[in-house]
């Protein structure tokens, strides 16, 4: 062990002002700076703040850069774009605007978002279709199947073969066959076998990439479709594909999640405006009659299943509706009627939790020493309420408002999925997920676009609020 020796030569006394050992070297900080300190110190909550932030500033820009009509305007969420061929010089039809995949520009020369989906079918429905005159139609039958073949003006019936192998594409493309009880193959161009009046009879619209026989031993097809070469729309981009009635999905989910945040702000307002009211005079008048009276309400309420409540106020909202009208003099649209429904709903008994905080809270306060004092000093009872209690639980407060939001969009989801949200052609992350679950399996990017903005929202909003309560909690004030 090595021992060494003191040395005074090299310490010297620090000086000593009087008054210095009371000093207080760190900066002063309030309540909400302390939080707001803690709140940047949460690498999640803060992430989930700037994403929140962000998605809402989208919602109202994204629309912008959005598909236009032929005219310059920007496309709304209720309305097929109006746009001229440039071939023809005429209007497209919405037809062959309705179902496009998505299409993103410089991407799709990377193979993705680039407008193709990939669809199962017979060689029958490939070369020749449903889409037959009823003369041609009438001959595909055992007994006319030649003056069927030559009608159609193939080679083969596409019952009559078996599809071995291919190469090349569009017009190149050529097909090894093999013809039902022969041994030997042929390869015959892809001409030979497509139909005129096939869907598909513009060769660049498809590309061949696997076959299987099912359980039924009939041949199918894997093939991937280009919907606008097929639809001849080659020149118009939708970032996030097209719906049933040729809506913009792009356009409408930013609008969509901008009704969405809506009806959780205004959901919020509702609920914490009535509970908060109702909890303090309860709360102030706690052990009273007037607080037995309060609270055996909001039990009876409260034991009536959320559902049950939202489901029988909905489904009777035409005689609400008319009752409001009446009430104010006003007429009401479908979908601004509806929205009032919703909200009314949802506000039913969201309120009573709040209410339930707000009293306990309340109760736990009112005999501290600063409530008596202000008494003592003949503060009214409003004053003590509004200027001495409900600040000290704002605190609380903000952390129940920040999870309700989300919970206000899920409620509204569900109640779109059941078919008692918002009506078409309104949109809502709900309304998008509702339509899209119903066109999954042959259009999975109607359900999977609105459901990543779903996710992606709740889960921000939800860490957010997680981070939120942490920074607000009065325990780990100074950590």
């Amino acid at each position: 062990m090595i021992s060494k020796k003191y040395d005074p030569t090299k310490f010297e006394l620090a000086t000593k002002h009087q008054g210095q050992s009371d000093e207080i070297k760190t900066e002063s900080l309030t309540f909400w700076q302390d939080a707001w300190r803690r709140l940047r110190q949460n690498k999640a909550a803060l992430i989930s703040m700037y994403a929140i932030l962000i998605l809402v500033v989208c919602s109202f820009l994204a629309p912008i850069i959005g598909p236009k009509h032929s005219s310059g305007e920007v496309v709304k969420y209720n309305q097929t774009p109006v746009l001229i061929d440039p071939d023809t010089g005429t209007k497209i039809e919405k037809s062959r605007l309705s179902y496009l995949p998505p299409r993103v520009p410089g991407l799709e020369k990377l193979g993705i978002l680039n407008g193709t989906s990939v669809k199962k079918m017979t060689p029958f429905d490939l070369f020749v279709g449903n889409s037959l005159p009823q003369e041609v139609s009438t001959l595909n039958s055992a007994l006319t199947k030649a003056e069927f073949v030559e009608a159609l003006g193939i080679k083969y019936h596409p019952n009559d073969y078996d599809i071995m192998e291919w190469s090349g594409k569009g017009e190149n493309l050529m097909i090894t066959i093999q013809l039902r009880g022969a041994s030997s193959t042929e390869t015959v161009p892809v001409t030979d076998l497509m139909s005129k009046y096939s869907a598909y009879s513009n060769l660049d619209s498809f590309e061949l990439k696997s076959t299987e026989f099912d359980t039924q031993g009939i041949q199918m097809i894997k093939v991937n479709v280009n919907a606008y070469v097929l639809k001849n729309v080659e020149h118009l981009y939708f970032y996030f594909g097209t719906d049933e009635l040729g809506f913009d999905v792009w356009t409408r989910l930013w609008t969509g999640v901008q009704v969405s945040l809506l009806i959780g702000l205004l959901s919020l307002i509702v609920d914490f405006t009535l509970g908060i009211l109702y909890g303090s005079i309860a709360g102030f008048y706690g052990g009273t009659a007037i607080d037995n009276v309060m609270m055996r309400i909001t039990e009876i309420l409260g034991s009536i299943p959320t559902t049950v409540i939202l489901i029988i106020f909905i489904a009777s909202k035409d005689a609400v509706l008319s009752g409001i009208q009446n009430i104010l003099h006003v007429k009401l649209s479908n979908v601004t009627g509806s929205f009032i429904i919703l909200l009314m709903a949802m506000s039913l008994t969201g309120w009573i939790s709040v209410a339930r905080v707000v009293r306990a809270q309340y109760l736990k306060l009112k005999d501290q020493e600063f409530v008596m004092a202000s008494t003592t000093l003949g503060a009214s009872s409003t004053r003590i309420i509004f200027k001495h209690l409900f600040p000290n639980i704002i605190g609380q407060l903000v952390v129940m408002a920040t999870f309700s939001i989300p919970a206000a969009i899920a409620t509204e989801a569900m109640l779109s999925f059941i078919g008692l949200g918002l009506p078409i052609p309104m949109s809502s992350l709900g309304v998008l997920l509702s339509d899209g679950t119903s066109k999954m399996t042959f259009y999975a990017y109607l359900l999977f676009v609105p459901a990543f903005f779903m996710v992606y929202l709740m889960l921000a909003i939800n860490l957010f609020a997680n981070g939120l309560r942490d920074a607000l909690d009065p325990r780990l004030r100074g950590k």
